[in-house]
Order: structure tokens, then C-alpha cells, then sequence
């Protein structure tokens, strides 16, 4: 069911507003035909929200935030009582925003700075304060700005605020004392810091270490272009660290050039190796083993540093198959070593099928780590494989009440049936109630009616920061019975209230994934829960690599399968998006012999990709493969999709349960991997 305005309204009804007069009171036609075109969208639509009270009120926002925008400044006072009219409306603050914003001056100081007050710390103050201070810049309105900065403004307005106290003090230090932060930058700080950072200098404040703790940070940040600057704030003797740092940051390979690092401020140089040595084993883990070995035996790495390096060159020994990974593995895997070495070891043992080493390694980690769920789970297939039957089982009983990937597998093991262990949360229509009419649901709501999603989401993340603990799962219940379903999903999960399955997991856009479902022939619960993970149901997600819409399709995939340019646009439109969505699964079933492990893998790190993981040797179980999945990010993906794969097929009351296959199946090796013999491309499955 969507929440969503109805999209092809707006377009008529703002074109309609294009054509009223800006600075007259609206006509009661006017406000009746408006009121009645959002009405009959929001009734299309939108049958989840609470019953419209606000059309007229919304229709005269409309058209005062367009006059607001739009009118002469000396024309803006003529709306002032139209404004006031709306005080009782929600969206009411963001009028009195544009006004000021309008005609902001000294004059208003007051009325900025009480506005500033009135809403602080909500979305429509965001960046008020910031613009503010920037005009009293501009005008040279110095104690008005000291009076309006608050700490933590950015670079510009910081330097001019410490600037500015600098002025006025006979004692320099206090005030210089908060320069070390802005120093502190990988990147060129704005011109308005330079007559701070020379007061800095010139107070001795600027010392070799502060320089060189500033040259690390440009160069890790790949902005070589300020360190000759920084380079020339050195003494003579600590120059070589600014071409050490500048050269590895360039080409971490130079680690191994050991006339870079004399070793005469072994501290610096040794950040240097460790940062660059790090870079390294990710490139070519044997180059860095050379440096490695070159320079440990010096004692100059400290302890952490020896970790990072360690950790580094064993998993990335480990990822690319090498023979030297078992040994870095067990250099690596000591006290103090992050969690991820250990999982990478026990991944390296299964691959192996090394099943005692497995209990050893799991046995030898902290009490903590091996309480997890991932470790328990693979504790008790080891104990199975090495003939530990009961033992096996009686650990696969108590990880099999747990509801997750681990859980759902251990109960595949001992043929039980999985825990969902549902427990809705109570719908108590007074908490609900109370909530609905909060100011800040109140605005969520109605940026919601008028299309403005991320004004919407922005309200409802402010309603959940206000919120006493205890109301935060109500909030995702009245979420979920107006359909903001995103929005209950973010809700329960901030609360910490996992076990309303049902709301969780809602069956959103059931009829569209059944209708796209059917057609494409893929599992309806397979693509339900691939929309679940990708956006959690929010229509117009927008990830940061520009993937778009339920089921955060790129649009060059989009167009790939339509064989036609498609818009973001397009892409935020449930009916397209899902058709999109569910033929590439189709797409991907086809290539990949339907089998829903490697589907779910490749549609995050794309097929080419997931077919160079294939085992090259034997086949694999499958969740000793998914287990060694490289990218972290898919390994926790396909996890993810599985587990909620059997949750909407419990929820759409489908008599299945993908884990008992899984238990059965394998991976095969790339020799299974042949060549379309039209259109040349590499498939899994002869399709």
C-alpha cells in the first residue's frame, strides 16, 4: 500500500497556483478547488493517513510560500496578517523561516535570534543560524555575530568568531588555545583563518609535532598539495618526514625504499610505515611482508601499529589465496588483534575443512567473541563434522530460538522449525494518539501530503530524538498504521523492540510484488526481502552511489533492461521500479542457475564479481562460501536477504522455508562457469 501523494497531481495543481496573484487574499473558489484537487489525491492514494483536516490551510501555504519567495522584499510586509492567519497550521514556522530569511537585516536581530530560540534544534532552524551569521559577517556586524555564534559553526565562521574575541582581549593564549582543532584539517582551511593561524604562529603555538600531526592528516586525506607549505613550517631537520609522507601517499609501494625513513624521529616514521604498509597489503600483501620484515625487526612499531600491520597483510594473504595466509593468520590472530581476524581465521579453517582447528581458534577467543551468534553456530558445525553429534545438537537447539541467519540455519541442521518469535508490539490508541498530534508528526504528516519526503523524514528523525525511550515504539506503530512503513521500520529498530515481526517486516506493495512476481517468475518472498534490505520500503531512497528507489536499482541497470534511457524519476515510482527490479532478478536467476545465495550476492556486488568468488577448486557448501564472501558489506547482505527471505515467506503464509536447502546445497567451482553461445557472455547455468 503506498504512501506516497499522488504524483500526477502536482504538476496540474502548481501550474493552477502559477496563475493566482501572489499578494492577495486567496478567494473562497480558489481555496475550495485547490482543498478539493488534494483531497481527491490524497483519498487516491493514500487510504492509510489519518482523516485531511488541513486542505484549506495547506492550499493558502502554498500559495504564501511561493509569494514568500517570489514577491519584492518591500512587498513582503502585505502578507504579514496571511501568515499570522496559518499560526495554528503546522507547517507554520517554515512561513515565518522564509520571511526572515527574506528580510533579514540588523533590524531583525531580534526577531531572528528569538526565532532561533523558539525552534531550536528542530529541522526548520537548520542551517538558520549558519545564514545568519554569514550576512552579519558580510556587513561587518561584529558583537551581533559574537552574540549569535555558537561553537562548532564550521571552519569560516569559527576563525572569524575567534578573530573577532581576538580583537577585544589583552590576552591572546586563551583564545589561540581553540586554534589547534581548525589547524587540524587534511584540507586548505578559508582565507578568513590565515590572520588567526599567523597570531597562532607567532604566539609559538605552531610546533613541529602540530605540523607534522597536519601533514599526516593531508596526506591520508590524498591532498599532497598543502604539505610543501606545511613542509616549510619545519625545522630543517623534520623536512624528510613531509617527503616521506608525501612520497607513500603518492606510491605506498615506496615503504620499501628505505632512504625515505632514516629513522631519526622513529615515532613519525613509524606512522609512516604503518599507514603505508596497511595501504600496501591490500595492493600486494607479499611487497608488504618485504617491509614488514624490514623494519620490524628495528622495534620501532608499537604495539597497535604491529596490529594494524599484521591484521592487514593476514587477511588480505587470506583473500587472495596465498600459502602465507595460514601464517599470518596465527601471527595476527594474538590478544589485542580486532575481532575481524579471528572471524577471517575461522573462515580461512573452513575453507579447508580444517574442523578441529576451527574449535580450537573459537575455543581460544574471548568469552565475548565466542558467545556471538556467527561463532556459536560454527563451533557446533565443527563439533557435527568431527563426529560430536549430541554436543553439535544441543547447540544447534539453543541458537535455533534466535531469530537470524545463524538461528535459521542451526534449526535447518536438526530439521526444526525456525523461531520467528513474534510478539506485536501493544497498539494503545491513547500513546498512539498522543504522538499523532505532537507538533513534529503533525509537520511530518504534512510534508508527507505535500510530496516533500525528506522535509518529512527530517521531522519524523526529530520526533524520535524527543521522544522519552518508553514512546518510541509507539511511534513506530502509528508509523506502520499510516503506511509510513520506512519510517516504522527506523522507528522499532531505534527503540530496540525486535520482535514485532509483522511490523518489521511489512507487507508493503504486496499487490505490485505479486503482479511483478508472477510475471517474472521469482520468488515473492525473495524480492520482498531484497526491497526490505535495499531501502526498507522507502520509495524514494537514494543510495550514495545513485542507486534509486524499493529496490535501489542504477538506472544503468534500469536502462540495461528497458533498452531505453530511465529517470531517477522514473526509478522513485513503485510500479516501474519494481518491474525493473524484479526482471533483474530474473535476469540474474537465469544466469546464475536460480540459485538464490548468489543471486542475492550478485545483486549487491554484481554478477562478474561474484562469479571470480567461486571456488576454484571443489565446490563449497554453502555457508562455508558464504562465510568467505570478501566483501564484508555482502557477506552481511546475503545473510540478511536469506533470513528475511523466511520471514516474508512465513508472512505471506507460503508454506516454505529456503534453509533447509541451503543446508544441502554447494557452491560450485568456477569449471562450472561456460560462455553463452550467443551472446558470449559468462553464465553459471546453460539458460
Amino acid at each position: 500500500m503506498s504512501y506516497k501523494v499522488g504524483i500526477n497531481f502536482f504538476p496540474t495543481a502548481l501550474a493552477f497556483f502559477k496563475q493566482l496573484p501572489l499578494h492577495k487574499p486567496l478567494g473562497l473558489f480558489t481555496i475550495v478547488a485547490i482543498s478539493s484537487c488534494l483531497q481527491l489525491s490524497h483519498a487516491q492514494v493514500s487510504p492509510l493517513f489519518p482523516d485531511d483536516i488541513y486542505a484549506d490551510e495547506r492550499a493558502r501555504f502554498l500559495i504564501l510560500e511561493k509569494s514568500l519567495r517570489t514577491l519584492p522584499k518591500r512587498r513582503l510586509e502585505d502578507l504579514d496578517a496571511e501568515i499570522y492567519g496559518l499560526a495554528n497550521y503546522p507547517l507554520y514556522p517554515y512561513l515565518l523561516r522564509l520571511r526572515l530569511e527574506r528580510t533579514m537585516s540588523l533590524k531583525t536581530q531580534r526577531e531572528v535570534e528569538q526565532f532561533l530560540e523558539d525552534y531550536a534544534g528542530q529541522p526548520v532552524s537548520y542551517g538558520l543560524r549558519y545564514r545568519w551569521l554569514n550576512y552579519l559577517s558580510s556587513q561587518g556586524h561584529e558583537n551581533a555575530f559574537l552574540s549569535s555564534y555558537r561553537d562548532g559553526m564550521g571552519a569560516k565562521l569559527t576563525c572569524q568568531a575567534l578573530g573577532y574575541k581576538l580583537k577585544r582581549t589583552d590576552d591572546p593564549k586563551p583564545v589561540l588555545t581553540d586554534v589547534d582543532p581548525l589547524w587540524y584539517s587534511g584540507q586548505s582551511q578559508p582565507d578568513e583563518c590565515d590572520p588567526l593561524f599567523a597570531k597562532w604562529r607567532s604566539n609559538g603555538l605552531m610546533t613541529p609535532d602540530k605540523v607534522v600531526k597536519r601533514i599526516a592528516i593531508a596526506a591520508k586525506e590524498d591532498n599532497r598539495r598543502i604539505i610543501p607549505y606545511l613542509k616549510r613550517q619545519l625545522p630543517t631537520s623534520h623536512q624528510y618526514l613531509a617527503d616521506a609522507w608525501s612520497s607513500v601517499s603518492r606510491d605506498v609501494s615506496l615503504v620499501n625504499r628505505t632512504r625515505l625513513f632514516p629513522l631519526k624521529h622513529k615515532n613519525s616514521e613509524a606512522e609512516i610505515l604503518t599507514w603505508g604498509i596497511e595501504k600496501l597489503a591490500w595492493r600486494n600483501p607479499k611487497a608488504a611482508i618485504k617491509a614488514y620484515n624490514t623494519y620490524a625487526p628495528k622495534n620501532i612499531f608499537s604495539e597497535p601499529e604491529l596490529h594494524i600491520i599484521q591484521r592487514a597483510i593476514a587477511l588480505s594473504a587470506t583473500l587472495d589465496f596465498l600459502p602465507e595466509a595460514h601464517e599470518w593468520l596465527d601471527k595476527a590472530d594474538i590478544a589485542g588483534a580486532s575481532d575481524d581476524v579471528k572471524l577471517w581465521h575461522v573462515s580461512f579453517l573452513l575453507r579447508g575443512k580444517q574442523w578441529q582447528r576451527v574449535v580450537d581458534v573459537i575455543d581460544a577467543a574471548s568469552p565475548e567473541l565466542q558467545q556471538e551468534e556467527n561463532f556459536r553456530y560454527w563451533k557446533a558445525r565443527a563439533l557435527e563434522e568431527l563426529g560430536n553429534v549430541m554436543q553439535a545438537t544441543v547447540m544447534y537447539q539453543q541458537l535455533s530460538t534466535e531469530r537470524n541467519y545463524y538461528g535459521f540455519m542451526a534449526s535447518a541442521r536438526i530439521n526444526s522449525q525456525p523461531n520467528l518469535a513474534h510478539t506485536p508490539a501493544p497498539l494503545v490508541q491513547s500513546a498512539v494518539h498522543a504522538i499523532a498530534n505532537t507538533p513534529a508528526t503533525q509537520r511530518a504528516m504534512e510534508f508527507y501530503r505535500l510530496e516533500r519526503s525528506t522535509s518529512a523524514r527530517r521531522e519524523w528523525r526529530y520526533l524520535l530524538s524527543n521522544l522519552p525511550d518508553s514512546q518510541v515504539t509507539d511511534a513506530g506503530v502509528l508509523a506502520y498504521e499510516w503506511g509510513i512503513y520506512d519510517q516504522a521500520i527506523i522507528s522499532f529498530a531505534k527503540s530496540g523492540y525486535w520482535d514485532d515481526v509483522e511490523r518489521r517486516f511489512p507487507l508493503a506493495f504486496e499487490s505490485q510484488f505479486s503482479e511483478k512476481s508472477e510475471t517474472y517468475d521469482v520468488s515473492k518472498a525473495f524480492a520482498m526481502a531484497i526491497a526490505r534490505r535495499e531501502s526498507s520500503f522507502m520509495v524514494d531512497a537514494v543510495s550514495p552511489v545513485g542507486a534509486a528507489g524499493l529496490m535501489q536499482l542504477m538506472p544503468g541497470t534500469a536502462q540495461y533492461l528497458a533498452k531505453k534511457k530511465v529517470s531517477r524519476h522514473t526509478l522513485f515510482q513503485v510500479e516501474n521500479n519494481l518491474d525493473y527490479g524484479v526482471q533483474y532478478l530474473r535476469y540474474l536467476g537465469d544466469k546464475l542457475d536460480n540459485n538464490p545465495v548468489l543471486v542475492s550476492a550478485s545483486y549487491n556486488a554484481g554478477w562478474r564479481k561474484v562469479l571470480e568468488w567461486l571456488p576454484a577448486g571443489e565446490a563449497l557448501p554453502v555457508d562455508i562460501w558464504i562465510e568467505n564472501i570478501p566483501y564484508k558489506e555482502t557477506r552481511s547482505y546475503v545473510k540478511a536477504v536469506l533470513a528475511y527471505q523466511y520471514i516474508y515467506e512465513h508472512q505471506l503464509g507460503e508454506n516454505k522455508n529456503v534453509f533447509p536447502q541451503l543446508t544441502q546445497d554447494v557452491i560450485p567451482s568456477s569449471s562450472a562457469v561456460s560462455t553463452h553461445p550467443v551472446t558470449g557472455t559468462l553464465q553459471l547455468a546453460p539458460h
